[in-house]
Order: structure tokens, then C-alpha cells, then sequence
């Protein structure tokens, strides 16, 4: 029963048991993808609605930019934590299969915005790297 608490020290140098909660790394690794992408879609929303104050179709490129960083992170979120639990090495190729889907994807959708859509290319770009960071940002902020 006592493995289930961890022995801390309270500032009078007490000893008191606080619970260890334990965290299921597939479970808790999905959650942190779902939080992480949902902070990139808002902040390149935000930068999306700061371009429409030049013009609308300067905040739709800047969105469009984002948005596809973030649902290749979604993109590679869902198939890396697919398998479950395995081993090292199916993770390790697992890995690496959802990482060329990632950078496929976002080759595709900026083939398709500049090549088919004509989005302006400097907010584009703008917003891949504004959810970029927000994604950098992200991975310290959330738990």
C-alpha cells in the first residue's frame, strides 16, 4: 500500500505522503498530441486573423499554412500511438513511417497552395512557421 505514495518533506521538514499517480505513457502521449494540435490550430487561427487585417486572402493563406503543419502533426500522432504498445523497435519504424507521412502531407498541401490555390506565398509560409513554433512552444507548455 505505501508504493502508492511518495514521501515528501513539508517545509517544517515533516514527512508526508502525497499519492503517485501513475500515467499510462500511450493514453497520456495521445492526450498531450490532441492538446498540442489543438494549440497549433489556435494560434494559426491567430495569425490567420492577422493577416485578414491586410487582406482576406493573405489571413486564408496564413491559415491554410498552419492548419496543414497541424494536421500533419495530428497526422503523425495517430500513426505513431496506432500500434499500442509495443517494442522498441516497431516504435522506432513506427516512428519513422509517421514522420514520411507528416512530411509528405505538408509537401502536398504546399504543392496544392501555391501551385493550385495560388495562395499569397509569404503569409503561407508565415503560418507554417508560426505553428511550428507554437508546436516547439507547446511540447514545454503542456504535461
Amino acid at each position: 500500500m505505501l508504493r502508492k505514495f511518495r514521501k515528501h518533506r513539508s517545509p517544517l521538514g515533516i514527512a508526508i505522503l502525497k499519492p503517485n499517480p501513475m500515467r499510462n505513457s500511450i493514453a497520456h502521449g495521445r492526450r498531450n498530441a490532441v492538446r498540442i494540435v489543438f494549440f497549433q490550430l489556435g494560434i494559426a487561427g491567430l495569425v490567420g486573423l492577422g493577416f485578414c487585417a491586410r487582406d482576406w486572402p493573405s489571413g486564408i493563406a496564413a491559415g491554410y499554412g498552419g492548419a496543414a503543419v497541424a494536421i500533419g502533426n495530428a497526422l503523425f500522432a495517430w500513426r505513431f500511438y496506432a500500434g499500442g504498445v509495443v517494442s522498441a523497435r516497431r516504435a522506432a519504424v513506427s516512428m519513422f513511417v509517421a514522420e514520411a507521412a507528416k512530411w509528405g502531407w505538408l509537401v502536398l498541401m504546399l504543392y496544392l497552395a501555391l501551385a493550385v490555390f495560388h495562395l499569397a506565398p509569404l503569409p503561407l509560409i508565415v503560418g507554417v512557421i508560426a505553428a511550428q513554433v507554437a508546436f516547439w512552444a507547446a511540447t514545454g507548455i503542456v504535461r
